[in-house]
């Protein structure tokens, strides 16, 4: 999952030069701030892996992003 996210963001990097792209794995400093994170954030892509939703700090995202009415996009990891 994280190699598959990785390559999206690299593509969408070269597609929209300039554009600041947030991934957990590269810039998460304080999990304790998730929230402020969405609250910083135009749009927010969801990778939904096999375990995403067994997950509570990807809910605190989720729900985080409702509440804020953030611009979703949802891509499912494939088998």
């Amino acid at each position: 999952g994280q190699d598959a996210v990785k390559v999206i963001k690299g593509e969408l990097l070269q597609l929209l030069p300039g554009v600041k792209i947030f991934l957990d794995v590269d810039d998460l400093e304080d999990i304790g701030a998730l929230e402020e994170y969405i609250s910083r954030s135009q749009a927010v892509l969801f990778f939904l892996s096999l375990g995403y939703f067994g997950s509570k700090n990807c809910e605190r995202e989720v729900r985080a992003s409702l509440d804020r009415q953030k611009p979703l996009v949802l891509v499912q990891e494939a088998d």
